[in-house]
């Protein structure tokens, strides 16, 4: 049996326990939360890029895209009426060639992804970085493409 004194040393006891297990757990919490929920610092200081970053198509053919790297993407085209995005934004799109050129012709995509200092804390010390990538997708004129049927045959 306990004395009142013994008994009163574990309570104080069982009691720090609990405090110190409650400050471990909130700090594996913090932990997992910075982890998965902070910033997208890095994504601001790496290099996007595109895979794949050249492609050869003929009028009517699509390729997918897909930018790497970044956080919010925006994709434009060199030349507009040569060809179409699925999409002006997110990290995959399909550009389909429109354009059956006289000779060979390079589209040129190009993806931006911007990062912007959010905080919310009044104005952005940070400001904001822009990284872009580029893809180039070489334009086959059509009669290119009968001459290599031709040739394989």
């Amino acid at each position: 049996m306990l004395t009142i004194a013994a008994r009163y040393n574990k309570k104080k006891y069982m009691k720090k326990l609990k405090l110190l297990a409650g400050v471990v757990f909130d700090l594996a919490a913090i932990a997992i939360i910075a982890l998965f929920c902070g910033c997208e610092v890095d994504s601001a200081s790496q290099k996007i890029y595109i895979e794949p970053d050249a492609a050869t198509l003929y009028y009517g053919e699509s390729v997918t895209l897909t930018a790497k790297n970044g956080y919010i993407y925006t994709w434009s085209l060199s030349q507009d009426t040569w060809g179409t995005l699925s999409s002006r934004s997110g990290s995959t799109v399909t550009y389909k060639s429109l354009y059956d050129p006289t000779s060979v012709q390079v589209q040129i995509i190009t993806v931006s992804s911007t990062f912007t200092d959010n905080s919310g804390a009044g104005s952005s010390t940070n400001g904001s970085a822009t990284n872009t990538a580029q893809a180039y997708i070489t334009l086959m004129p059509s009669s290119t493409s009968d001459v290599d049927a031709a040739s394989s045959s």
